[in-house]
């Protein structure tokens, strides 16, 4: 049976994230995947076989896009990153598929610096770095990431690398209050303006809204239900990208995309692939350490 979906999320494997973010989606989901592609452990070889063939799977299944990710801030494990970078340029046209061409990273930027830059331009074939904040301010935005105090992220120098290196920057932007500080406005139309007006400045190419996800009773999602922003926002926003910029056209999930003053819009209001069951296609499968595949973020979601 063919399961279509947009993108392969590939999940970075580590043992423990560098960052303590307030709504960390892997924290309310305190599910274990063993890490099956630690070169040491026994049958490495049949388990990298695995994940192979799950590679092969989404990419006939219409994933066109890879984005890296994982439960971790996927900077912090750049040897897995090179092994990646080898599997697809050069094992799986051996297998008779094509490479991932489409090639992002997700990342809160923690450890990226132009030599860095450099390795995912040309090593792993990056072409888009999501760069994802809660605040455009830099204090405000460590504190709710949990950064290292030694490793706080210089947001206008991450985005000038990026833009030098000559990366497509999206910024996906965690709608929590900490962000509506940092637009130093107090009316939510004019904090919307505002917002567009920071994303242009920093060299924006591309804009994700992202509505944050609470699940469970936990103390990330007891942050969420005191700091996300409210739907009246989401209201103003949906309003000033309707009357301000024009449709681009219908995502295969489902989105709409727009074009607001040169910068590709995006409102993501099911970061969790909660609705996967009423769109034709799945927003991402996900690629695990433990080389099962799945079309969410749960354990119940797994393909195979």
């Amino acid at each position: 049976m063919k399961r279509n979906a947009q993108s392969l999320s590939i999940c970075v494997p580590g043992n423990k994230c560098i960052n303590n973010c307030e709504f960390c989606v892997s924290c309310m989901n305190a599910d274990a995947y063993k890490n099956q592609l630690n070169v040491n452990l026994p049958f490495y070889d049949l388990y990298f076989e695995d994940y192979v063939k799950r590679m092969i799977f989404a990419k006939e299944n219409d994933a066109n896009t890879m984005m890296i990710t994982g439960d971790i801030e996927p900077l912090q494990n750049r040897n897995f990153l090179q092994t990646l970078a080898m599997l697809n340029r050069y094992v799986l046209p051996q297998r008779g598929c094509s490479s991932f061409n489409w090639i992002e990273i997700q990342t809160s930027a923690v450890g990226f610096d132009r030599n860095y830059a450099r390795f995912l331009r040309n090593t792993v074939g990056v072409s888009v770095i999501s760069l994802s904040l809660s605040s455009f301010d830099d204090e405000l935005n460590a504190n709710v990431v949990g950064m290292p105090k030694n490793m706080k992220v210089n947001i206008e120098e991450v985005c000038a690398i990026a833009k030098e290196y000559d990366f497509i920057l999206r910024l996906s932007l965690n709608m929590c209050n900490e962000m509506l500080v940092s637009t130093e406005e107090y009316l939510y139309s004019e904090m919307v303006s505002a917002i567009f007006s920071k994303a242009s400045t920093l060299g924006a190419d591309q804009l994700t809204f992202r509505k944050l996800y609470a699940s469970g009773d936990n103390k990330q999602s007891q942050w969420i239900k005191e700091h996300a922003v409210d739907d009246r926002f989401f209201e103003h926003l949906h309003y000033y990208v309707k009357e301000t910029g024009q449709i681009i056209g219908t995502l295969p999930y489902g989105y709409k995309q727009y074009s607001v003053n040169g910068i590709s819009v995006v409102i993501d209001e099911d970061c969790m692939n909660e609705a996967k069951a009423e769109k034709e296609t799945s927003k991402y499968f996900v690629l695990r350490p433990n080389c099962k595949l799945y079309d969410g973020w749960r354990k119940e979601d797994i393909i195979f």
